[in-house]
């Protein structure tokens, strides 16, 4: 029983999270509609706003790790989830672009310290030799809820109204909450550590928290503009393009923590990044319907794979009082990584083809890959916690 997956504590996280990314990933699409349509809202002040909550969700990760790991984490997550269901509240109730602003920044310090700490307490109830597997599992509510969310947004604003979509944002966080209260483990003595720059990162996470920095570039390419190209190419297929995506991310992680468990880190590493660095320029260069489909199901294999077991090996890495930092340096990875791709390639895309963009995002993956082999798999094996195989 020591080795059980699916305790009621593993469950209560899985279902809170994946709760949680159901009312992110709703409010997406819908609030730059509300700002716009009902508060009348300038497209200058609606960018600022949506980009504020990216700002203090990157800020607020070191902070949360240092806090996971200084004090009690079920605490943190509980708490981080009942301010997260607060703040779908107040949207209805404010209207000004200043409060508004405000509101913006303080739910993304919020999203920031909730999904490391979700991340966090996943690894502390997941067995060890089932670490790979679990977060695997754990992994899948980003995609289903990216899936599930932006639909069930608009189907409520549009037929029922702002109020309503606030008010069923709300309900389905405070419903995490309830469902979190289950996931209380027996809480493990801490030693508490000086307040320092330094221990607000781990730096046994740092060399592959840089590999996927890199992999995040492309991996914002696909998700903000693949619409915008798919609209130049005359490719109408861009919904069914975002289903293959996200099932073969659903798909790779469902089954393949299982051989990170077995000690295939490596093997799964480099199936993750020679699937992008074919998938990217794929993407780039298809020129049918059809063809545009089978780079999604290539590109959602490879990011599938890698995302998943890079945070397993991070988590490999470090000792039960450092997982809060080294879960919150490995996810500021994917925060920068995601919106310097976004800003540089929205700078690009004025001047250079999406195609040819996408084709170049080859680079990025090559780079990453320089860095895993030559950095962060050297370091992996001289350090992880684990008794693996070298892979």
């Amino acid at each position: 029983m020591r080795n059980r997956l699916w305790s009621k504590q593993f469950t209560a996280v899985i279902s809170a999270t994946l709760l949680l990314a159901w009312a992110f990933y709703a409010l997406m699409p819908t609030l730059p509609v509300y700002l716009m349509k009902y508060l009348k809202m300038g497209q200058g002040n609606i960018g600022m706003i949506m980009a504020a909550f990216s700002v203090t969700a990157i800020i607020a990760r070191p902070l949360a790790g240092f806090i996971l790991d200084n004090h009690p984490r079920f605490r943190v997550l509980i708490i981080s989830l009942i301010v997260s269901a607060a703040a779908y509240g107040f949207y209805p109730l404010v209207t000004g672009v200043a409060a508004m602003l405000i509101l913006r920044l303080v739910h993304g310090a919020i999203w920031g310290t909730c999904s490391s700490a979700n991340a966090t307490v996943v690894a502390d109830i997941v067995p060890p030799v089932r670490l790979g597997e679990g977060i695997g599992i754990f992994a899948l509510c980003i995609p289903v809820g990216m899936t599930i969310g932006p639909m069930f947004g608009n189907e409520v604003l549009g037929n029922y109204g702002p109020r309503v979509m606030f008010l069923s944002l709300l309900c389905v966080s405070l419903l995490a909450v309830v469902i979190a209260l289950f996931a209380r483990t027996t809480p493990r003595p801490i030693t508490r550590t000086r307040f320092s720059v330094r221990s607000l990162f781990h730096m046994k996470a740092l060399p592959l928290s840089l590999t996927m920095f890199f992999i995040m570039i492309a991996y914002g390419a696909i998700i903000v503009f693949v619409g915008i190209y798919a609209a130049q190419r005359g490719f109408r297929n861009v919904t069914a393009f975002f289903l293959c995506f996200s099932a073969s991310i659903f798909f790779s992680r469902l089954f393949l923590g299982r051989l990170f468990d077995r000690g295939y880190f490596h093997h799964l590493v480099v199936a993750g990044l020679t699937l992008t660095a074919a998938g990217l320029p794929w993407l780039g260069l298809a020129a049918t319907p059809l063809q545009f489909l089978g780079a999604g199901v290539v590109n959602g294999f490879g990011f599938g794979i890698l995302m998943p077991t890079c945070q397993a090996a991070v988590n490999d890495l470090a000792d039960f009082d450092e997982r809060g930092a080294a879960n919150s340096t490995y996810l500021v990875s994917y925060d920068l990584g995601t919106g310097i791709g976004v800003l540089l390639i929205g700078f690009l895309a004025e001047k250079v083809p999406l195609g040819r963009i996408y084709a170049c995002c080859f680079f990025p993956v090559l780079l990453s890959a320089g860095i895993f082999t030559f950095a962060a798999l050297p370091h992996y094996l001289r350090h992880r916690r684990g008794n693996r195989g070298a892979g």
